[in-house]
């Protein structure tokens, strides 16, 4: 078996050449799994945003791309809990207080997220998508 590290920002060359990919902000591994999963079921907010940012077939006419809000943070000074917080659509208390560990959503996927199900479009986050992991 051979194993290749690609560190990229191009989706579309990951989709064409990776099984499994790991998808890091600020330096963090936020979301682990198959390639097919992440791009059709992101479970972490900025996966879900790396997607949603890419130019689309069915929107060939769109003039301008969806890009995630906000600046990236820095690197020498990252906020208390997570990275993400100020760029997250779903942010909550903890996310302001608490770092998310990365744990096992089921075999082979894994995120780094206070949430436990991405809201729908246009909800935010509730009781029941919060849960603090231990």
């Amino acid at each position: 078996r051979t194993a290749i590290i690609m560190i990229t920002h191009d989706l579309g060359v990951v989709a064409g050449l990776c099984d499994r990919v790991m998808v890091m902000y600020a330096g963090r591994v936020v979301e682990k799994g198959a390639v097919r999963d992440i791009y059709y079921r992101p479970q972490h907010p900025y996966s879900l945003g790396l997607l949603s940012s890419m130019p689309r077939l069915d929107q060939a006419g769109a003039s301008e791309l969806n890009t995630i809000p906000g600046q990236p943070p820095n690197l020498q000074a990252l906020p208390e809990g997570c990275a993400y917080q100020d760029r997250c659509p779903y942010v909550f208390d903890a996310c302001r207080s608490v770092e998310p560990e990365l744990h096992v959503l089921e075999p082979g996927r894994e995120k780094a997220c206070h949430l436990t199900a991405i809201p729908q479009e246009g909800e935010t986050a509730t009781p029941e998508t919060q849960e603090v992991q231990p």
